[in-house]
Protein backbone atom coordinates (compact mmCIF):
# COMPACT_ATOMS: atom_id res chain seq x y z
CA UNK A 1 0.00 0.00 0.00
CA UNK A 2 2.81 2.33 0.98
CA UNK A 3 4.53 1.66 -2.39
CA UNK A 4 1.35 2.55 -4.27
CA UNK A 5 1.02 5.82 -2.36
CA UNK A 6 4.64 6.71 -3.16
CA UNK A 7 4.17 5.85 -6.86
CA UNK A 8 1.00 7.94 -7.04
CA UNK A 9 2.71 10.84 -5.34
CA UNK A 10 5.64 10.67 -7.75
CA UNK A 11 3.30 10.56 -10.76
CA UNK A 12 1.32 13.50 -9.41
CA UNK A 13 4.47 15.54 -8.92
CA UNK A 14 5.64 14.65 -12.46
CA UNK A 15 2.31 15.72 -13.93
CA UNK A 16 2.43 18.97 -11.98
CA UNK A 17 5.94 19.67 -13.24
CA UNK A 18 4.96 18.93 -16.85
CA UNK A 19 1.85 21.09 -16.52
CA UNK A 20 3.88 23.90 -15.03
CA UNK A 21 6.47 23.70 -17.81
CA UNK A 22 3.71 23.58 -20.42
CA UNK A 23 1.97 26.56 -18.86
CA UNK A 24 5.19 28.53 -18.79
CA UNK A 25 5.95 27.68 -22.43
CA UNK A 26 2.41 28.50 -23.43
CA UNK A 27 2.60 31.81 -21.63
CA UNK A 28 5.91 32.52 -23.35
CA UNK A 29 4.41 31.65 -26.71
CA UNK A 30 1.41 33.89 -26.17
CA UNK A 31 3.44 36.80 -24.84
CA UNK A 32 5.75 37.46 -27.80
CA UNK A 33 7.05 41.01 -27.85
CA UNK A 34 6.04 43.34 -30.69
CA UNK A 35 8.42 43.74 -33.58
CA UNK A 36 10.19 47.07 -33.25
CA UNK A 37 12.35 49.39 -35.32
CA UNK A 38 11.28 48.15 -38.76
CA UNK A 39 13.50 50.01 -41.21
CA UNK A 40 13.97 50.27 -44.97
CA UNK A 41 17.66 49.43 -45.36
CA UNK A 42 17.67 49.76 -49.14
CA UNK A 43 15.29 50.41 -51.98
CA UNK A 44 15.38 50.63 -55.76
CA UNK A 45 12.88 51.12 -58.56
CA UNK A 46 11.65 47.53 -58.15
CA UNK A 47 12.50 46.38 -54.63
CA UNK A 48 12.41 47.28 -50.93
CA UNK A 49 14.73 45.71 -48.31
CA UNK A 50 13.57 45.66 -44.65
CA UNK A 51 15.15 44.87 -41.28
CA UNK A 52 13.98 44.93 -37.65
CA UNK A 53 15.02 44.08 -34.08
CA UNK A 54 15.08 40.45 -32.99
CA UNK A 55 12.16 39.20 -30.89
CA UNK A 56 13.22 36.63 -28.31
CA UNK A 57 11.57 33.19 -28.47
CA UNK A 58 10.18 33.92 -31.96
CA UNK A 59 10.37 31.17 -34.57
CA UNK A 60 10.06 33.68 -37.38
CA UNK A 61 8.24 36.71 -38.73
CA UNK A 62 5.38 37.47 -41.10
CA UNK A 63 5.41 40.61 -43.26
CA UNK A 64 2.08 42.18 -44.23
CA UNK A 65 1.07 45.03 -46.54
CA UNK A 66 -2.15 47.02 -46.46
CA UNK A 67 -4.38 46.30 -49.45
CA UNK A 68 -6.13 49.64 -49.91
CA UNK A 69 -8.87 48.20 -52.12
CA UNK A 70 -9.82 45.47 -49.65
CA UNK A 71 -8.87 47.62 -46.64
CA UNK A 72 -7.05 44.74 -44.97
CA UNK A 73 -3.50 43.53 -44.49
CA UNK A 74 -2.26 40.86 -46.89
CA UNK A 75 0.70 38.61 -46.13
CA UNK A 76 3.69 39.26 -48.39
CA UNK A 77 5.85 36.47 -47.00
CA UNK A 78 7.81 35.28 -44.00
CA UNK A 79 11.29 35.35 -42.57
CA UNK A 80 12.16 32.15 -40.66
CA UNK A 81 14.34 32.12 -37.55
CA UNK A 82 14.32 34.64 -34.72
CA UNK A 83 17.67 36.08 -35.83
CA UNK A 84 16.67 36.31 -39.53
CA UNK A 85 15.31 39.82 -39.08
CA UNK A 86 15.14 40.91 -42.71
CA UNK A 87 12.91 40.65 -45.74
CA UNK A 88 13.03 41.82 -49.36
CA UNK A 89 9.99 42.82 -51.40
CA UNK A 90 10.95 42.06 -55.01
CA UNK A 91 9.65 42.66 -58.53
CA UNK A 92 7.33 45.52 -57.63
CA UNK A 93 6.30 48.52 -59.75
CA UNK A 94 8.32 51.70 -59.44
CA UNK A 95 6.95 54.51 -57.26
CA UNK A 96 4.88 52.07 -55.20
CA UNK A 97 3.96 52.86 -51.58
CA UNK A 98 3.73 50.03 -49.04
CA UNK A 99 2.07 50.17 -45.61
CA UNK A 100 3.97 47.46 -43.75
CA UNK A 101 3.39 45.54 -40.51
CA UNK A 102 5.71 42.80 -39.21
CA UNK A 103 4.48 40.19 -36.70
CA UNK A 104 6.60 37.67 -34.83
CA UNK A 105 5.29 34.12 -34.54
CA UNK A 106 6.00 31.06 -32.39
CA UNK A 107 4.73 27.51 -32.86
CA UNK A 108 3.89 25.31 -29.87
CA UNK A 109 1.93 22.07 -29.63
CA UNK A 110 0.64 22.35 -33.19
CA UNK A 111 -0.59 25.87 -32.61
CA UNK A 112 0.83 29.17 -33.84
CA UNK A 113 0.93 32.28 -31.72
CA UNK A 114 1.50 35.82 -33.03
CA UNK A 115 2.79 38.95 -31.36
CA UNK A 116 -0.20 41.08 -30.46
CA UNK A 117 0.60 44.59 -31.56
CA UNK A 118 2.31 45.83 -34.70
CA UNK A 119 3.11 49.36 -35.75
CA UNK A 120 2.43 50.37 -39.35
CA UNK A 121 5.43 51.64 -41.32
CA UNK A 122 5.42 53.39 -44.70
CA UNK A 123 8.03 52.42 -47.30
CA UNK A 124 8.32 52.89 -51.06
CA UNK A 125 10.11 51.88 -54.25
CA UNK A 126 11.84 54.68 -56.12
CA UNK A 127 10.39 56.37 -59.22
CA UNK A 128 11.86 55.16 -62.52
CA UNK A 129 14.32 57.19 -64.54
CA UNK A 130 12.26 58.73 -67.39
CA UNK A 131 13.01 57.99 -71.05
CA UNK A 132 13.08 61.43 -72.67
CA UNK A 133 13.00 62.67 -76.25
CA UNK A 134 13.40 66.31 -77.31
CA UNK A 135 12.81 68.07 -80.61
CA UNK A 136 11.89 71.41 -82.14
CA UNK A 137 8.11 71.35 -82.10
CA UNK A 138 7.75 74.42 -84.26
CA UNK A 139 9.22 77.86 -84.82
CA UNK A 140 11.16 78.78 -81.68
CA UNK A 141 9.72 75.82 -79.76
CA UNK A 142 11.53 73.19 -77.71
CA UNK A 143 9.28 70.17 -77.17
CA UNK A 144 9.85 67.28 -74.77
CA UNK A 145 8.09 63.94 -74.39
CA UNK A 146 8.73 61.07 -72.00
CA UNK A 147 7.49 57.57 -71.30
CA UNK A 148 4.36 56.62 -69.43
CA UNK A 149 4.76 56.01 -65.68
CA UNK A 150 2.33 55.44 -62.82
CA UNK A 151 1.96 56.61 -59.21
CA UNK A 152 3.78 59.91 -59.71
CA UNK A 153 3.11 63.38 -58.36
CA UNK A 154 4.92 65.27 -61.12
CA UNK A 155 8.10 66.08 -63.01
CA UNK A 156 11.07 68.39 -62.66
CA UNK A 157 12.44 69.74 -65.98
CA UNK A 158 15.68 71.54 -66.75
CA UNK A 159 16.73 73.04 -70.09
CA UNK A 160 19.92 74.88 -70.93
CA UNK A 161 22.23 76.06 -73.70
CA UNK A 162 25.05 74.32 -71.82
CA UNK A 163 25.45 70.54 -71.92
CA UNK A 164 26.72 70.54 -68.31
CA UNK A 165 23.68 72.52 -67.08
CA UNK A 166 25.98 75.01 -65.36
CA UNK A 167 23.22 77.51 -66.12
CA UNK A 168 19.68 76.34 -66.69
CA UNK A 169 16.02 77.16 -66.42
CA UNK A 170 13.68 74.98 -64.43
CA UNK A 171 10.04 74.01 -64.84
CA UNK A 172 8.00 72.06 -62.31
CA UNK A 173 4.97 70.01 -63.38
CA UNK A 174 2.69 69.02 -60.52
CA UNK A 175 0.65 66.51 -62.53
CA UNK A 176 1.94 62.94 -62.66
CA UNK A 177 -0.22 62.15 -65.71
CA UNK A 178 1.59 64.71 -67.91
CA UNK A 179 3.77 63.21 -70.64
CA UNK A 180 5.01 66.27 -72.53
CA UNK A 181 6.06 69.88 -72.19
CA UNK A 182 7.04 72.69 -74.56
CA UNK A 183 8.99 75.92 -74.15
CA UNK A 184 8.20 78.72 -76.62
CA UNK A 185 9.93 81.83 -77.92
CA UNK A 186 13.44 80.38 -77.90
CA UNK A 187 16.30 81.57 -80.10
CA UNK A 188 16.16 80.06 -83.56
CA UNK A 189 19.26 78.09 -84.52
CA UNK A 190 20.34 77.55 -80.92
CA UNK A 191 20.98 74.07 -79.53
CA UNK A 192 19.20 73.36 -76.25
CA UNK A 193 19.92 70.54 -73.80
CA UNK A 194 17.20 69.19 -71.60
CA UNK A 195 16.58 66.52 -68.95
CA UNK A 196 13.69 65.47 -66.75
CA UNK A 197 13.21 63.56 -63.53
CA UNK A 198 9.98 62.27 -62.00
CA UNK A 199 8.97 62.55 -58.37
CA UNK A 200 6.52 61.09 -55.88
CA UNK A 201 5.40 62.40 -52.49
CA UNK A 202 5.31 60.10 -49.44
CA UNK A 203 4.31 61.51 -46.03
CA UNK A 204 5.09 65.06 -47.22
CA UNK A 205 8.53 63.95 -48.41
CA UNK A 206 9.46 64.39 -52.09
CA UNK A 207 11.37 61.48 -53.63
CA UNK A 208 13.02 62.07 -57.03
CA UNK A 209 14.05 59.61 -59.71
CA UNK A 210 17.40 59.78 -61.44
CA UNK A 211 17.69 62.41 -64.14
CA UNK A 212 16.89 61.15 -67.61
CA UNK A 213 19.66 60.94 -70.17
CA UNK A 214 20.30 64.40 -71.59
CA UNK A 215 18.65 65.16 -74.93
CA UNK A 216 19.46 67.98 -77.30
CA UNK A 217 17.49 69.73 -80.00
CA UNK A 218 18.18 72.49 -82.51
CA UNK A 219 15.46 75.15 -82.57
CA UNK A 220 14.05 75.66 -86.08
CA UNK A 221 12.69 78.81 -87.67
CA UNK A 222 9.62 77.08 -89.12
CA UNK A 223 7.22 74.29 -88.37
CA UNK A 224 8.63 70.99 -89.61
CA UNK A 225 7.47 67.48 -88.84
CA UNK A 226 10.38 65.78 -87.07
CA UNK A 227 8.39 64.53 -84.08
CA UNK A 228 10.65 63.03 -81.42
CA UNK A 229 13.69 62.72 -83.68
CA UNK A 230 17.15 63.97 -82.76
CA UNK A 231 18.58 65.34 -86.06
CA UNK A 232 22.13 64.93 -84.79
CA UNK A 233 21.86 61.14 -84.51
CA UNK A 234 21.65 58.49 -87.28
CA UNK A 235 18.20 57.27 -88.29
CA UNK A 236 16.42 54.77 -90.52
CA UNK A 237 12.80 54.96 -91.67
CA UNK A 238 10.85 51.73 -91.35
CA UNK A 239 7.87 51.35 -93.68
CA UNK A 240 5.29 48.59 -93.93
CA UNK A 241 2.94 47.85 -96.86
CA UNK A 242 -0.30 45.91 -97.40
CA UNK A 243 -1.69 46.04 -93.86
CA UNK A 244 -3.31 46.18 -91.47
CA UNK A 245 -2.95 42.47 -90.72
CA UNK A 246 -5.86 40.36 -89.59
CA UNK A 247 -5.56 37.99 -86.64
CA UNK A 248 -4.06 34.62 -87.55
CA UNK A 249 -3.67 31.64 -85.20
CA UNK A 250 -4.32 33.84 -82.19
CA UNK A 251 -1.73 36.43 -83.18
CA UNK A 252 -1.52 39.60 -85.25
CA UNK A 253 1.70 40.55 -87.02
CA UNK A 254 0.89 44.27 -87.18
CA UNK A 255 0.24 44.32 -83.44
CA UNK A 256 3.50 42.45 -82.78
CA UNK A 257 5.40 45.06 -84.79
CA UNK A 258 3.67 47.89 -82.93
CA UNK A 259 4.57 46.27 -79.60
CA UNK A 260 8.25 46.30 -80.61
CA UNK A 261 8.07 49.93 -81.72
CA UNK A 262 6.45 50.90 -78.44
CA UNK A 263 9.02 49.02 -76.36
CA UNK A 264 11.94 50.79 -78.03
CA UNK A 265 10.35 54.23 -78.47
CA UNK A 266 10.44 53.80 -82.25
CA UNK A 267 8.00 54.67 -85.03
CA UNK A 268 7.26 53.68 -88.63
CA UNK A 269 5.08 54.53 -91.62
CA UNK A 270 2.27 52.08 -92.37
CA UNK A 271 1.05 52.11 -95.99
CA UNK A 272 -2.42 50.60 -95.70
CA UNK A 273 -4.78 49.03 -98.18
CA UNK A 274 -8.10 50.86 -97.80
CA UNK A 275 -10.36 47.82 -97.91
CA UNK A 276 -8.45 46.27 -94.97
CA UNK A 277 -9.14 49.34 -92.84
CA UNK A 278 -12.38 48.65 -90.96
CA UNK A 279 -13.81 48.22 -87.48
CA UNK A 280 -11.95 44.94 -87.09
CA UNK A 281 -8.57 46.59 -87.64
CA UNK A 282 -9.40 50.01 -86.17
CA UNK A 283 -7.56 49.23 -82.93
CA UNK A 284 -4.32 48.89 -84.91
CA UNK A 285 -4.68 52.34 -86.47
CA UNK A 286 -5.51 53.77 -83.05
CA UNK A 287 -2.30 52.25 -81.70
CA UNK A 288 -0.26 53.58 -84.62
CA UNK A 289 -1.54 57.09 -83.96
CA UNK A 290 -0.91 56.74 -80.22
CA UNK A 291 2.72 55.77 -80.84
CA UNK A 292 3.32 58.64 -83.27
CA UNK A 293 3.49 56.41 -86.34
CA UNK A 294 2.57 57.72 -89.76
CA UNK A 295 -0.55 56.62 -91.62
CA UNK A 296 0.15 55.94 -95.29
CA UNK A 297 -2.03 55.23 -98.33
CA UNK A 298 -1.41 52.10 -100.47
CA UNK A 299 -4.53 52.41 -102.67
CA UNK A 300 -7.94 51.02 -101.81
CA UNK A 301 -7.73 47.44 -103.08
CA UNK A 302 -4.12 46.89 -104.25
CA UNK A 303 -5.30 45.36 -107.52
CA UNK A 304 -3.95 48.12 -109.80
CA UNK A 305 -0.29 48.87 -110.53
CA UNK A 306 1.51 51.76 -112.22
CA UNK A 307 -0.55 53.22 -115.07
CA UNK A 308 -3.59 51.23 -113.90
CA UNK A 309 -3.80 53.19 -110.65
CA UNK A 310 -6.54 55.81 -110.79
CA UNK A 311 -7.17 58.93 -108.75
CA UNK A 312 -10.16 57.10 -107.25
CA UNK A 313 -7.92 54.24 -106.05
CA UNK A 314 -5.99 56.79 -104.02
CA UNK A 315 -8.78 59.09 -102.82
CA UNK A 316 -11.06 56.20 -101.83
CA UNK A 317 -8.32 54.75 -99.62
CA UNK A 318 -7.64 58.14 -98.02
CA UNK A 319 -11.32 58.61 -97.19
CA UNK A 320 -11.59 55.13 -95.69
CA UNK A 321 -8.50 55.58 -93.53
CA UNK A 322 -9.75 58.94 -92.26
CA UNK A 323 -13.26 57.57 -91.67
CA UNK A 324 -12.02 54.74 -89.45
CA UNK A 325 -9.10 56.46 -87.69
CA UNK A 326 -10.20 60.09 -87.71
CA UNK A 327 -6.90 61.01 -89.36
CA UNK A 328 -6.05 61.31 -93.05
CA UNK A 329 -2.93 59.61 -94.44
CA UNK A 330 0.08 61.87 -94.97
CA UNK A 331 2.21 59.71 -97.30
CA UNK A 332 1.53 57.52 -100.36
CA UNK A 333 3.27 54.47 -101.77
CA UNK A 334 2.14 52.95 -105.03
CA UNK A 335 1.79 49.14 -105.25
CA UNK A 336 4.91 47.91 -107.01
CA UNK A 337 6.51 51.35 -106.81
CA UNK A 338 5.75 52.45 -110.38
CA UNK A 339 4.21 55.92 -110.60
CA UNK A 340 2.71 58.19 -113.24
CA UNK A 341 2.04 61.92 -113.57
CA UNK A 342 -1.62 61.20 -112.76
CA UNK A 343 -0.65 59.49 -109.49
CA UNK A 344 1.61 62.38 -108.53
CA UNK A 345 -1.14 64.87 -109.39
CA UNK A 346 -3.66 63.17 -107.09
CA UNK A 347 -1.10 62.91 -104.28
CA UNK A 348 -0.24 66.58 -104.63
CA UNK A 349 -3.93 67.42 -104.54
CA UNK A 350 -4.30 65.48 -101.27
CA UNK A 351 -1.09 66.96 -99.81
CA UNK A 352 0.78 63.64 -99.80
CA UNK A 353 4.45 63.08 -100.69
CA UNK A 354 5.29 59.66 -102.14
CA UNK A 355 7.71 57.11 -100.70
CA UNK A 356 9.77 54.63 -102.69
CA UNK A 357 12.52 52.72 -100.85
CA UNK A 358 16.29 52.33 -100.69
CA UNK A 359 16.31 48.94 -98.92
CA UNK A 360 14.02 46.17 -100.16
CA UNK A 361 13.91 43.32 -97.65
CA UNK A 362 11.96 41.13 -100.11
CA UNK A 363 10.06 39.75 -97.14
CA UNK A 364 7.09 39.01 -99.40
CA UNK A 365 9.27 36.68 -101.46
CA UNK A 366 11.22 34.79 -98.81
CA UNK A 367 8.88 34.92 -95.80
CA UNK A 368 12.08 34.10 -93.93
CA UNK A 369 12.84 36.14 -90.79
CA UNK A 370 16.57 35.43 -91.07
CA UNK A 371 16.79 36.77 -94.62
CA UNK A 372 14.74 39.86 -93.76
CA UNK A 373 17.00 40.53 -90.78
CA UNK A 374 20.12 40.08 -92.92
CA UNK A 375 18.88 42.44 -95.65
CA UNK A 376 18.24 45.17 -93.10
CA UNK A 377 21.52 44.83 -91.20
CA UNK A 378 23.53 44.53 -94.42
CA UNK A 379 21.98 47.26 -96.53
CA UNK A 380 20.26 49.82 -94.29
CA UNK A 381 22.14 53.09 -93.71
CA UNK A 382 21.67 56.44 -92.07
CA UNK A 383 18.90 58.15 -94.04
CA UNK A 384 17.54 55.02 -95.74
CA UNK A 385 13.93 53.92 -96.20
CA UNK A 386 13.35 50.22 -95.51
CA UNK A 387 10.48 48.40 -97.23
CA UNK A 388 8.63 45.60 -95.40
CA UNK A 389 5.12 44.15 -95.19
CA UNK A 390 3.39 43.94 -91.81
CA UNK A 391 1.03 41.13 -92.89
CA UNK A 392 3.69 38.41 -92.49
CA UNK A 393 4.50 36.81 -89.10
CA UNK A 394 8.06 36.23 -90.39
CA UNK A 395 8.47 40.00 -90.82
CA UNK A 396 7.31 40.53 -87.23
CA UNK A 397 9.91 37.95 -86.15
CA UNK A 398 12.63 39.90 -87.97
CA UNK A 399 11.49 43.23 -86.52
CA UNK A 400 11.58 41.83 -82.99
CA UNK A 401 15.22 40.91 -83.52
CA UNK A 402 16.55 43.81 -85.58
CA UNK A 403 15.04 46.83 -83.80
CA UNK A 404 16.88 46.40 -80.47
CA UNK A 405 20.13 45.78 -82.37
CA UNK A 406 19.76 48.96 -84.44
CA UNK A 407 18.85 50.95 -81.34
CA UNK A 408 21.94 49.58 -79.57
CA UNK A 409 24.06 50.77 -82.50
CA UNK A 410 22.72 54.30 -82.06
CA UNK A 411 20.08 54.38 -84.79
CA UNK A 412 16.68 55.97 -84.39
CA UNK A 413 13.78 54.14 -86.04
CA UNK A 414 11.49 56.81 -87.49
CA UNK A 415 8.70 57.49 -89.97
CA UNK A 416 9.41 58.45 -93.58
CA UNK A 417 8.25 62.04 -93.02
CA UNK A 418 10.32 62.38 -89.84
CA UNK A 419 13.40 61.09 -91.66
CA UNK A 420 13.16 63.61 -94.50
CA UNK A 421 12.28 66.56 -92.26
CA UNK A 422 15.01 65.83 -89.72
CA UNK A 423 17.70 65.25 -92.34
CA UNK A 424 16.85 68.15 -94.66
CA UNK A 425 15.37 70.66 -92.27
CA UNK A 426 12.18 70.79 -94.32
CA UNK A 427 9.01 68.74 -94.70
CA UNK A 428 8.74 66.37 -97.66
CA UNK A 429 6.99 68.00 -100.64
CA UNK A 430 3.58 66.68 -101.78
CA UNK A 431 3.84 65.07 -105.21
CA UNK A 432 7.55 64.24 -104.91
CA UNK A 433 8.70 60.62 -104.50
CA UNK A 434 11.55 59.98 -102.05
CA UNK A 435 13.93 57.04 -102.41
CA UNK A 436 15.78 58.01 -99.25
CA UNK A 437 16.01 61.24 -97.28
CA UNK A 438 17.67 63.22 -100.07
CA UNK A 439 17.02 61.31 -103.30
CA UNK A 440 13.90 62.26 -105.26
CA UNK A 441 12.91 60.06 -108.20
CA UNK A 442 9.63 60.90 -109.91
CA UNK A 443 10.17 58.48 -112.80
CA UNK A 444 10.05 54.99 -111.30
CA UNK A 445 8.44 52.59 -113.79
Amino acid sequence: MEKKIKSFSALTIFIIIIATITALCLTGSKDLSSVKDVKMTKNSENSISLSWKEVKKADGYYVYNLDNDANKYVKLGESKGNENCKFEIKNIPSASVYKIKVLAYRSFMNKEYLSKKAKEYTFYSNPSKPVLSAFSGGKGVLSMEWDDQDNLAGYDIQYSKNSDFSEYKNEQISDGATRNFSVKDLSVGEVYYTRVRSYMVVDDKTIYSEWSDTCQATIYDRDINIGKVDPTKPMIAFSFDDGPAYDYNGSNSTKRILDVLEKYNARATFFMVGERVNNETKHLLDKEIQLGCELGNHTYSHNHYGSQVTASDISKASKQIEKISGKAPTMFRCPGGSITPAIRKECKKEGMPLAYWSVDTEDWRSKDAGKVYKNITKYAYDGSIVLMHDIYPSTADAVEKVVPELIAKGYQIVTVSELIAAKTGDNPKPGNQYVDYKTINNNTH
